[in-house]
């Protein structure tokens, strides 16, 4: 059953930048009672954006304090009314996530109260902030692990995008570890379209690690698997080898599981890591950096990353493999406005679903996951019905699903290739099927665990054993 297919992530654009400042003297709201900062406003921000809005954080401004939030009053009247801010675009007739950042219309009318009505601070004082990491990195702690790219920092263009790229690096573990959240965190973030990382047993076979260049006329650098005549294997699939793990877009990075499930680190593994990355309009030098934390019990469960393609549909038919054994995708043709792709998954045994994640480019228009038991009974556990490519969210379920085996998966999906799509960077462009940002890809991922995998079913055999 296939469980994976290429990575791909989108450069996102970040947060209250859309309106300006709020101007001073802004006219008193006609409400019989304007919301304040202190009482309506900060709890709002505190919990549904100041996972962003912070010091260090993703968004370009803070909004932790009345001094920070005041004047972005307007521009958050306007983002949220438009539901832009925060970030959040699943159907709310569909699941439950742990993770939503979704607004009520109540909220959004306080916050539009309150810029309206000359954004007061209101008395007393507002509730304490939620406690922030301390470092730079999103989790609360310092991480156990911290891997660097083996060449360092990459020098970026001062335009255009670099060609994806893998490099290779040795895991410098003493023994095998459960990794319980893992992030990928650019020095510039802009300037990485997407990275990911797999997990392998070896390099790719014939190879010995050396440098080289990355792709052809690039640079060269450390971390390149070189054949024994010294010409370097380069591959732009990170993904093609090992066990897919982990992938970074911009407004994310940042994969964590609940006590007792884990991502299993070997000590002699290789990472595969792939990178895409944009410049950000001016010479930069960018450096990447992975953060492990490990598990503190014994996991009960490896989390495993899947993907709903194992068959796949184009506007109804079925895509079959060509004499080589490969499914070619056909192009998007130039101003298709609802072109359809639909990627199914038999299981074929118990597995529970923890997470998912649509993943499409610019041309992305919607996608919407539903399970079909043996009887027949659908159920719909995600729909996104306007994708957005800047803001590439993974739906955490509020409760993990359990999934028979003889269920189908299915994961449909629209492109819109036309001038109507306000994404779309070029209508009259025929899009073909690939990793770079310009092309497009269709991947429904999963994040699973397999049932009959109990870890502490065999600690116990392995016990009894002794």
């Amino acid at each position: 059953m296939p469980r994976w297919a290429g990575i791909v992530a989108v450069a996102a654009g970040l947060a209250f930048t859309a309106a300006g400042p709020l101007s001073g003297g802004a006219a008193p709201s006609q409400l019989p009672s304007v919301p304040t900062f202190n009482r309506h406003v900060a709890p709002i921000l505190f919990a549904n954006c100041a996972a962003c809005h912070r010091a260090d954080g993703i968004a370009p401004m803070s909004l932790l304090t009345y001094g920070e939030a005041r004047p972005w009053a307007q521009a958050i009247k306007a983002r949220t009314r438009e539901r832009a801010m925060p970030p959040w675009f699943a159907d709310p007739q569909f699941g439950q996530f742990k993770n939503s950042r979704a607004l009520t219309q109540a909220q959004i009318d306080t916050l539009a109260a309150w810029a309206d009505g000359g954004a007061p601070q209101g008395d007393g004082s507002p509730p304490s902030p939620p406690r922030m990491p301390q470092t730079a990195w999103q989790m609360n702690r310092a991480p156990d692990l911290v891997l660097d790219l083996p060449f360092g920092e990459f020098q970026l263009p001062p335009q255009g995008e670099v060609p994806t790229f893998t490099v290779w690096m040795k895991l410098p573990l003493r023994r095998d570890e459960w990794v319980q959240a893992i992030e990928i965190r650019p020095s510039v973030r802009g300037a990485v379209h997407h990275s990911s990382i797999s997990l392998a047993p070896g390099l790719p076979p014939g190879t010995k690690l050396g440098r080289g260049t990355v792709f052809d006329n690039g640079p060269v650098l450390d971390g390149v698997p070189l054949f024994g005549d010294g010409r370097p294997f380069r591959t732009s699939s990170a993904e093609a080898f090992g066990t897919p793990v982990m992938f970074y877009v911009p407004g994310g990075g940042l994969l964590q599981f609940e006590n007792g499930l884990a991502k299993l680190f070997r000590r002699d593994d290789w990472i595969a890591w792939g990178l895409h990355l944009i410049s950000p309009g001016r010479p930069e030098k960018v450096r990447v950096q992975i953060g492990l934390w490990y598990s503190r019990g014994e996991p009960h469960h490896e989390v495993r990353t899947w993907t709903v393609n194992e068959t796949l549909f184009i506007n109804g038919v079925e895509l079959k493999a060509d004499a080589r054994g490969a499914r070619v995708i056909p192009d998007i043709p130039a101003g298709a406005a609802n072109w359809a792709m639909t990627g199914t998954l038999k299981l074929d045994e118990d597995i529970t679903v923890h997470s998912l994640w649509p993943h499409m480019h610019y041309r992305g228009k919607d996608m919407t996951f539903i399970v079909t038991e043996p009887n027949g009974r659908q159920t719909t556990i995600l729909s996104v019905p306007k994708y957005n490519p800047h803001w590439q969210i993974t739906y955490e379920l509020q409760r993990p699903l359990r999934v028979r085996r003889g269920s189908l998966i299915t994961a449909s999906g629209h492109f819109d290739n036309s001038a109507a799509n306000p994404h779309n960077p070029d209508p009259s462009a025929t899009v073909r099927f690939g990793a770079q940002g310009n092309e497009e890809m269709y991947i429904p991922f999963l994040e699973v665990t397999v049932d009959r995998e109990d870890l502490r079913v065999e600690r116990q055999q392995q016990f009894i054993a002794q």
